[in-house]
C-alpha cells in the first residue's frame, strides 16, 4: 500500500497525523514510567500525567491548525458517505478493542488488587483504542471498501 499524502483526502490526512500523535505520546509516556507503571505499589505520577495531556491536546491543535490552513478548501466541508463509513467502522473496531482491554485490565485487578496497574492497563486501552479509531479510518480510507 502505497501512500501519497498529495492524494489524500484532509480527513486521511488528520487520521494519518492523529493516530501517529497518540502512539508518540503513548510511547512517550509510558516510557518517562518505565517498568514501574507495570509493578504493583506505585503511585500515579501526576507530573508526567499532566505533561501528556498537555502535550497531546497541544498537538492535537496544532496538527489540525497546520492540515486546515494546508487544505484550506476541503478542510471545512462535511464528510462524504465514504468517510463516515470508514469512521463507524474504525470507532467499531475500536470499541472492540477497548472492550477486550478492560475486560482483560478488570480480570487482573480482581486477581492482583493492584490499582495503579488498573489504571495504566486502562489508560493504555484507551490510547490503544484511539490509535485505532484513527489509524483505522485512515487504512479503510487508503483500501476503499
Amino acid at each position: 500500500m502505497t501512500i501519497a499524502w498529495s492524494s489524500m483526502s484532509v480527513r486521511e490526512k488528520s487520521a494519518w497525523a492523529m493516530g501517529t500523535l497518540m502512539v508518540a505520546m503513548a510511547v512517550w509516556y509510558f516510557g518517562r514510567l518505565g517498568v514501574s507503571a507495570w509493578l504493583p505499589g506505585h503511585s500515579l505520577p501526576m507530573g508526567d500525567l499532566v505533561a501528556y495531556l498537555f502535550l497531546t491536546i497541544t498537538g492535537s491543535i496544532v496538527v489540525q491548525v497546520l492540515l486546515a490552513i494546508a487544505n484550506r478548501g476541503e478542510a471545512g466541508a462535511a464528510p462524504d458517505e465514504r468517510e463516515n463509513a470508514a469512521s463507524a467502522r474504525a470507532v467499531a473496531w475500536a470499541g472492540h478493542v477497548l472492550t477486550a482491554v478492560i475486560a482483560g485490565a478488570l480480570l487482573w485487578f480482581m486477581a492482583h488488587r493492584d490499582g495503579m496497574m488498573l489504571f495504566h492497563s486502562l489508560f493504555a486501552g484507551l490510547l490503544a483504542s484511539q490509535t485505532v479509531v484513527h489509524w483505522g479510518t485512515a487504512w479503510l480510507l487508503r483500501r476503499g471498501f
